[in-house]
């Protein structure tokens, strides 16, 4: 599956280093579809997105914050970009376009500047001939933090005395809920409670990845593991400062 408005670029494809699963046209209705990733998953042959590779390529590592709310009093990334095989340094200064990104609202930086907002929240990328080169650079970047109060729970975020997150304050929605009468309820057995459940997550067989190729003609051509596609095509489009048919994202193996 492939997301993209426009012609091919003219970047070669990346070479696939583990077999595919064969291509299994589908039946009629009602018919069973056989899972056929299943096999070479579990044989761990299945190619997922991080396994593609190509010659010369760049790999990438992320310097996160280590701290739930916090401000970025100053970050420098002399040394890292200083260290042989590094060949770039970004923070949020080289996001050519948008600088924040979201799957419903476009809320979260690409890049954090000024405030970080959670623990893990992306502060800088490096780009080098090796990851292992790569993630040592990381160790090098040198971000001065003022650790601020964080805010744990949706609660603590709606009171008026809570951290301010967002220059807009920390309530994103308001949603009127109507409950009906309750003087109407005519059952025999009425139960009423608060619940609390954790949040669920799908344990994926494979890392969140992908391989970025320049086609040459300031576009660029993206092989990546995901299930919104075409919405991660518009939102890299606008980060990227770059038309949607200059981006063209190709699914990858997911896991």
């Amino acid at each position: 599956m492939t997301a993209g408005g426009g012609p091919a670029g003219t970047a070669p494809a990346p070479t696939r280093v583990r077999p595919q699963a064969p291509v299994q046209r589908p039946g009629r209705i009602g018919e069973e579809s056989a899972r056929v990733d299943g096999v070479p998953k579990v044989r761990g042959e299945f190619e997922y997105s991080s396994d593609l590779w190509m010659d010369g390529m760049l790999h990438g590592a992320t310097l996160r914050s280590p701290h739930p709310h916090a401000e970025i009093r100053h970050l420098d990334t002399t040394e890292a970009e200083g260290m042989a095989g590094v060949r770039a340094v970004l923070t949020h200064e080289d996001v050519p376009g948008r600088k924040v990104y979201g799957m419903e609202i476009p809320d979260q930086p690409v890049l954090a500047w000024e405030t970080v907002r959670y623990q893990g929240e992306p502060v800088a990328v490096v780009a080098a001939d090796h990851p292992e080169t790569a993630r040592h650079a990381l160790e090098k970047i040198r971000v001065d933090y003022e650790v601020l109060e964080p805010v744990t729970s949706a609660e603590a975020a709606m009171r008026e005395d809570a951290p301010r997150l967002h220059l807009s304050g920390n309530v994103l929605r308001r949603v009127k809920i109507l409950h009906g009468e309750p003087a109407n309820v005519s059952a025999d057995v009425v139960v009423s409670g608060e619940y609390e459940v954790g949040m669920q997550d799908q344990a994926f067989l494979g890392p969140e990845s992908g391989l970025a190729v320049p086609d040459g003609q300031g576009g660029v051509d993206l092989y990546i593991s995901t299930q919104w596609l075409h919405i991660d095509r518009d939102q890299v489009a606008e980060s990227l400062g770059l038309a949607p048919e200059q981006v063209r994202l190709t699914l990858s193996g997911v896991g």
